[in-house]
């Protein structure tokens, strides 16, 4: 597979996007977005996801312009419509002033409505942690995971991310309430891959290893009744609570008929209201190192941290370059090749 720097393959997203007449702040937004996913070995979130944000645009779902406002304020709360821009940018727009005022009021949180795909929730949760802040942040999708008892789907894979700081690397929850994310079903039809038994049911309710059929069908939520449970209160948290959609109201990104009207719920809490930041990382860090020390299982060589390995394949990625999977790299040349751009 072809391998980039990291700021080469960022450079190219943001060209593209800004040649095609993408307002530049959220063109960076959005690359900052799937480099991170890309580093961190996130990669059905990464670059392969520019390809259907050109199309919305171009099918005149999604807006190139930054219509990104607040439209509601106080002391620590935020209520945020995006216009339909690109969900990073208003993402990170609400979790940059959740952490400005944070710092003032000791926590801050969001709900941002009109809005699309943001990639991963980790990426803006890690924003507030890089800041000695705890960032907590969830979106809601188009509805794929069928309610405990259920025959059919009706919430999305709503994601969910919290990230604190240490004296290493952040310790970062990020996680769907499905047994795995959409983004890997999707990325296994691009490659022309099957999917293991027990990640998706057909549209009959029956388990399949056929990307597509899952994707017309629906994805097994973890734990029955517990990860449906998570997805209902995380599409509280964003649709309901910010006045926007849920469930089966929101669109489909990979449907070029509608907006998706996706929400999200963001927020910082900062460390320093609480306890002296440098004591919490102390102690955060003593803890990992607790459970890092405690026996092992039988066949498990080292116990990790929430976010340990992401963190360790940033570091890889960003000293090695990241690698793209060559229908991946061909899909990026052939969206710069009308602007002249060339990666």
């Amino acid at each position: 597979m072809p391998r980039f720097e990291a700021s080469a393959l960022r450079g190219y997203c943001v060209s593209v996007l800004t040649a095609s007449g993408v307002e530049r702040s959220c063109a960076e937004a959005v690359a900052d977005a799937l480099i991170d996913a890309e580093l961190t070995g996130v990669s059905t979130h990464g670059v392969s996801r520019l390809a259907v944000y050109m199309q919305r645009m171009d099918a005149g779902v999604m807006s190139r312009e930054n219509n990104i406002r607040i439209v509601r304020e106080s002391t620590s709360t935020l209520v945020v419509d995006a216009g339909n821009s690109l969900g990073a940018a208003a993402a990170k727009f609400a979790m940059e002033r959740c952490i400005a005022k944070a710092k003032e009021t000791g926590c801050c949180f969001a709900s941002v409505h009109s809005s699309n795909h943001f990639g991963t929730a980790a990426y803006y949760t890690r924003l507030a942690a890089a800041q000695d802040m705890i960032g907590f942040a969830c979106t809601n999708l188009k509805g794929k995971i069928a309610p405990f008892g259920s025959a059919e789907p009706y919430m999305g894979t709503n994601p969910i991310s919290v990230a604190a700081p240490s004296d290493d690397l952040p310790v970062v929850l990020d996680m769907a309430p499905s047994v795995v994310a959409l983004g890997k079903l999707i990325l296994a039809q691009k490659l022309g891959k099957s999917i293991p038994e027990g990640w998706a049911l057909d549209k009959d309710g029956r388990p399949t290893t056929d990307p597509a059929a899952g994707r017309a069908g629906s994805l097994v939520p973890i734990g029955g009744a517990k990860g449906s449970g998570l997805a209902i209160m995380v599409d509280v948290l964003c649709g309901i609570l910010s006045g926007g959609l849920y469930g089966p109201h929101l669109h489909d990104l990979y449907v070029m008929d509608e907006p998706q009207g996706v929400s999200h719920f963001l927020g910082a809490i900062d460390i320093a209201h609480f306890i002296e930041p440098a004591a919490f990382k102390s102690a955060l860090s003593a803890m990992s190192r607790e459970i890092k020390a405690l026996k092992k299982a039988d066949g498990v060589e080292e116990i990790f941290l929430p976010g340990e390995r992401s963190g360790r394949k940033a570091e890889e990625n960003a000293a090695n370059g990241i690698e793209v999977p060559q229908p991946v790299y061909e899909e990026l040349l052939e969206l710069g090749k009308p602007y002249g751009l060339s990666l």
